[in-house]
């Protein structure tokens, strides 16, 4: 997988392995300490171990601020998917009103997501759309100002099963979101690495600092 240098061998075919190899293996203990979801940064944190593994410390290093960077920006914008909930339901949850969208194509438009991504919410059941005498959907001001808390979260990488708790959790009358999202149900069997996004950035974060002083170690053995 090209994530470990070079591995030397002895006549008998053993593999030599050597304090190089042990920093290496260090590096990949803390890149991939956290779970998180979102494939990008997977694939940013795996890039840069291959860089250390070719030999490229430097190259590895400062793919390493990026990737705290970037980490720090997605920790910002679940924090903001937060707020921005905690307002729609303060100030835009109350009423159905009489204006409302007709069908899934006009909802989709305004909310900026595709109309099959509106199916996949209903069919997970995160919302329940009524329709009128004839079947059409309506979507009322209640319904939309759902679906924006849906697109706020679920655009934060929050997992379909953690969205679907929060809105129980909300329709219950129970309003800690930071609560309900970051903590698993007891009843759950399966705990998606997304129920806990927050404190998964924060680990990566510690987790890329302790990357950086690897890296620090290894250049400063290579020179």
């Amino acid at each position: 997988m090209g994530l470990l240098p070079a591995i030397p061998r002895t006549a008998s075919g053993y593999r030599v392995f050597n304090d190089r190899h042990l920093e290496q293996l260090r590096l990949l203990r803390a890149a991939f300490r956290a779970e998180i979801i979102s494939d990008r940064l997977r694939q940013e944190v795996l890039a840069i171990v291959k860089t250390a593994a070719a030999g490229d410390l430097d190259g590895a290093y400062q793919g390493t601020r990026k990737y705290l960077k970037h980490l720090r920006k997605e920790n910002s914008r679940a924090e903001e998917a937060i707020r921005l909930t905690l307002d729609i339901i303060e100030h835009g949850a109350a009423g159905d009103g009489n204006f409302a969208f007709n069908g899934r194509r006009e909802a989709a438009e305004t909310l900026g997501v595709t109309m099959d991504v509106l199916r996949d919410w209903e069919r997970n059941g995160l919302i329940q759309v009524p329709r009128d005498s004839k079947g059409y959907r309506k979507y009322g001001i209640k319904e939309m100002n759902r679906l924006k808390i849906i697109r706020t979260l679920r655009s934060a990488h929050y997992s379909m099963m953690s969205v679907l708790r929060m809105l129980n959790r909300m329709d219950s009358g129970e309003v800690n979101i930071r609560e309900v999202i970051n903590t698993p149900g007891e009843n759950e069997d399966i705990v998606c690495a997304a129920d806990r996004y927050i404190t998964a950035l924060n680990m990566a974060e510690k987790d890329a600092l302790e990357m950086m002083d690897i890296l620090k170690a290894m250049r400063k053995s290579k020179g």
